[in-house]
Order: C-alpha cells, then structure tokens, then sequence
C-alpha cells in the first residue's frame, strides 16, 4: 500500500491548508475588517411593508445633522441592477416590493450617526397587497410585482419573462407522449412538496466599501463569491468600462450562493460619488442580512406520476414553482437548471 501511495505526487499525502495558519491565528482580514482612510458608514431605510407605493420622501432633516456627508433616496436614482433580468433599482424608487427593501440610504462619519440620520427620513407610503405564494401570483387576478416587465433588459436565449404576468422565467422540458404513458397506468398517484425559503446565514454578513476615483474610475471591496461578475453588472448598470472598475475580494466569511451576484456594491458607490469621493462603507446586521439580502429559493412541487402494478413508471408529470421573490436575482437560473436537470 506504500509503496503505491509513493508513486503519486499528491495522492496520500497531507497539505496543509494555505489560509488555515491566518484563519486560526486570526489575522485573516475580511472586508468587514478594513478601514481604509477617510473612510464613511452608510446604513439604510428599509420599507416595513412588503409591497407598498412611496407616496414621498422627506430627507431634509438628516441632511441637517452633523457628520451626515451625504443622503440618497431611490426618486433620485435612475438605475438598475440585476443578474439576469435587470429588474432592480438601487434603492426602491416609486414602488417597495418586500419588506426590508431599502429605499433611501445615508454616508456619515459614524455608523451610528448614519443610523440615527435614517430614522429623521420620513417616508409616505400607500400599503397595496402583497403576491406571497408563486401560485397565487400566477392568477389572472393578482396584482403584478412588476408590470413593466416586458421592458426590462435580460439574457435573451436563456431566459423568457413572460411579459403581462408575474412570471420571469418559464422553462419547459418534455419527452416522449405523457398522455399516452397516463393511459397505460393502472395506478396515478399525486403529490405536492413545498420547501420554504431559506437564509444562507453566512458568518460574515453582506458587506461592501467602494470609493469614486477621478476619471471616472471605480475601488471596490467586497464580500463576494463572483468578483467577475461584480465587475460587469457594474459596468452595464453605471456604463463606466471594465477596466475602469477594480473589484478586490480578501477572505469571504461565507455565502452558499447568496453572495453570487451583486448586492450592496451600486449603493456604496452611489453615496461615495455624493460624499466627493471620500469611500463609503455599508454592512448588514445580522437582522438585515435576513430581511434584506438574497435567501434560498422557496419551491412547490406538483408530481403526478403514472405506474404499473409491477412497480413500472409509465409517465410523469411535474410543475415546479419557483418563489425568486420580489426579484429575478438568482431565482431564474435555479428553475432553468432544475428543469434541465
């Protein structure tokens, strides 16, 4: 047995883990640990309710606070992010579509100050009715989360927003005659699954800094499982090139998916643009990374299934309805891949 483990490189053998000496001596640096010199703390107002039309924003009393360096609400904004369907604004501009969906945001020299300016913000809404199961929202009845749908910007080949409906994607994959499989069962059994959302819970929470650099050039930390593609949302959501924009990762205290797409990075640099250049830097509370941030898909499934006595799977058929939430995000590529798959 040794001496077949002596005639491999690496087989058999023991590595040490190259981040494992700064990890366990603590001195791995993540970006929730960077301070970087003049450096500002933004903290955001979220909406309360899950689906409601902002009727209006008074910031004028946060601006006058000492240490506010710069206030920004969605009705000053005209851009959108998305992963695959661009469906996002950076901060909710005329509608709020989940509870915890940040609306307006503020840089200060402290947390705490940027805390304290978020609650003089006083927002105006009109509580609507909220979509909250996928199978409701597709009912001919039910409000639309985003009516404007056919208009935004996607990967066309890959995915189908089905415009007029709360659909943003629909895959359908078939093979061979179902109905003639259905007749040739003796037995057809149903069932229905659901799988609630889930929070990856990372232990390092979301987190980003990004400061404006002059000639229209862009520094961002963050905590990110997909700097590359940080980098290109960026670059269509704000047209500025990809060489202008300089994404650096440290250590990532985890993300599990959530952290795959791009989250805080526009918002930072929205307020660093507003605070003249100075870096701004805004990080979730454990309570925000659950209200506010990407989850686990919630799923229902439908099987219906044909078999003979002798235990023979004549057909099958299965719906499954992916709850993505008040946003694509992620969501689509997930239902694409369980159809396929």
């Amino acid at each position: 047995m040794n001496e077949s483990k002596n005639k491999y490189k690496h087989v058999g053998k023991g590595y040490a883990r190259k981040d494992g000496a700064a990890k366990a001596t603590g001195t791995a640096v993540y970006v929730h640990d960077l301070v970087i010199q003049g450096m500002l703390f933004a903290k955001t107002v979220n909406s309360p309710h899950a689906s409601a039309r902002i009727k209006s924003i008074d910031s004028s009393e946060a601006l006058k606070m000492p240490g506010v360096r710069a206030v920004v609400t969605g009705k000053e904004l005209n851009y959108k992010v998305g992963l695959y369907v661009v469906d996002k604004d950076i901060l909710a501009k005329d509608y709020v579509r989940y509870q915890g969906e940040p609306l307006a945001a503020v840089a200060a020299d402290s947390e705490l100050i940027a805390e304290q300016a978020c609650e003089r913000i006083k927002v105006e809404y009109e509580v609507l009715k909220p979509v909250l199961d996928p199978r409701e929202g597709l009912k001919a009845d039910s409000p639309l989360v985003h009516p404007e749908l056919e208009n935004y910007s996607y990967m066309k080949g890959v995915f189908y927003p089905q415009a007029g409906t709360n659909l943003p994607h629909i895959q359908k994959v078939r093979k061979g005659n179902m109905e003639a499989g259905f007749k040739k069962a003796d037995l057809i059994v149903e069932n229905s699954f659901y799988n609630p959302p889930a929070q990856h819970v990372p232990i390092e929470t979301h987190v980003s800094i990004a400061q404006a650099l002059p000639d229209n050039k862009v520094e961002i930390w963050t905590s990110a499982q997909s700097p590359y593609t940080v980098r290109n949302l960026f670059s269509v959501c704000f047209g500025i090139p990809h060489e202008n924009i300089r994404v650096k990762v440290p250590y990532v205290g985890g993300g599990f998916g959530g952290k795959a797409g791009i989250h805080l990075e526009p918002l930072c640099y929205v307020l660093s643009r507003r605070a003249k250049g100075r870096p701004v830097k805004l990080a979730m509370t454990r309570e925000e990374e659950f209200n506010t941030m990407p989850s686990r898909q919630g799923l229902y499934s439908e099987f219906k299934t044909g078999v003979t006595r002798d235990g023979k799977i004549t057909a099958l058929e299965i719906s499954y309805y992916w709850d993505a939430g008040a946003y694509a995000d992620y969501g689509v590529n997930i239902g694409r891949a369980w159809a396929i798959l």
